[in-house]
């Protein structure tokens, strides 16, 4: 799947350690070290957004483990991808969005 230059130079400056890989026909951008929202914990985490539809999803947000943070998150979405396990979260991104966008909204997901 191709992104847009300029969306990925967006993420970039949001996310400046960022890699993309495909696995499965579907798209991922591995972040390392991403900030969480204020009151979370860790406050630091590795994500990995899969920009395009996966389970029901318009897109995902994966976390290495659960976040600490905003009570009542349904944590679901336990896979394998990139030699590594991750949990998501249920979480809607309506629309089409910009790669940018898509972390944000999902992010928005951990704030108090």
């Amino acid at each position: 799947m191709k992104f847009p230059e300029t969306q990925i130079e967006e993420l970039k400056k949001v996310a400046p350690d960022l890699s993309f890989a495909e696995e499965g026909g579907l798209p991922y951008f591995l972040i390392k070290n991403l900030p969480m929202p204020e009151g979370c914990e860790p406050s630091v985490s590795d994500v990995l957004l899969c920009a395009a539809p996966r389970d029901g999803y318009e897109s995902r947000l994966f976390f290495p483990k659960i976040i600490a943070g905003k009570a009542g998150l349904n944590w679901n979405g336990n896979l394998r991808v990139l030699d590594r396990n991750w949990v998501a979260f249920s979480w809607r991104t309506a629309g089409r969005k910009t790669l940018v966008e898509m972390l944000m909204v999902h992010l928005n997901g951990l704030r108090k």
